[in-house]
């Protein structure tokens, strides 16, 4: 066994991922999917710069990310592994940033120091091609609070009826093709070739593709393997297609 840089940790046929996302690309789908493996950790958004100390209550560690930000990480990648010693996690474009900041002691470079964070380090980046119909699923759950299905189902009571938006639609539209243009810029300069998901194909084929991931990664599956089912659903309904059909309309009557 080695021992890690960051937290002095065990690493011994240890392996971790990021998943590397814009918001509404499809990432809670594929974490869902990785998780319920049970083999593949526990991907969650733990790297959020508002959500650390939330993490950290929920899961009782011992480090308070807001003295000991290094020591958050290392104790997230010691205790949230599934049995098979697999650490996942997901970050978000406008995440990494900030999260690097707080991570970093030295003028090591990004892809050194998430290296040195993350033993056996895996990418898959995960982006979906309709960048419309991710900016307006975007637009709405800003003004329903909506972001899943699950919480859909405990807001059933909710009135809210979310307005369209040409202007915002389209700012969030731009926002996620720079985002994913910087993923893409950041794997490219950093000579990474990540594991590369697309919404529209995953959500259709989420079984196959789960099982390729993790072939991908390396994770022995065993013979009798299945993957199972998600429990999300779609929130996109007619309002999202005519909303879809409005906004190329005007886009094209050159408002």
């Amino acid at each position: 066994m080695r021992d890690s840089g960051i937290g002095g940790r065990q690493e011994e046929f240890m392996i971790s991922y990021l998943v590397c996302a814009t918001h509404r690309s499809g990432s809670n789908l594929l974490c869902q999917s990785l998780w319920h493996t049970e083999l593949c950790g526990y991907p969650q958004e733990f790297f959020s710069p508002t959500r650390a100390p939330k993490i950290a209550g929920e899961y009782c560690l011992d480090a308070d990310p807001d003295r000991d930000y290094r020591g958050y990480v290392a104790e997230l990648v010691v205790k949230r592994v599934s049995p098979n010693g697999v650490f996942g996690a997901k970050i978000m474009w406008s995440h990494l940033e900030p999260f690097l900041v707080k991570l970093r002691k030295a003028s090591e470079s990004d892809v050194d120091l998430l290296a040195e964070t993350f033993p056996k380090l895996h990418y898959l980046w995960i982006r979906r091609d309709d960048k419309l119909r991710q900016a307006i699923s975007m637009w709405k759950a800003k003004q329903t609070k909506v972001y899943n299905s699950l919480q859909g189902e405990a807001k059933t009571g909710s009135s809210i009826e979310p307005e369209y938006d040409f202007h915002e639609i389209g700012k969030i539209k731009r926002r996620f093709e720079e985002e994913d243009a910087s993923w893409g810029s950041f794997f490219t300069v950093n000579g990474i070739e990540p594991v590369e998901i697309h919404y529209e194909d995953f959500a259709q084929n989420h079984e196959a593709r789960t099982l390729e991931i993790l072939r991908e990664m390396t994770i022995d599956v065993g013979g009798q393997f299945q993957v199972k089912p998600l429990t999300y659903s779609k929130l996109a309904n007619a309002t999202n297609e005519e909303w879809r059909e409005r906004y190329l309309h005007e886009e094209k009557s050159g408002r």
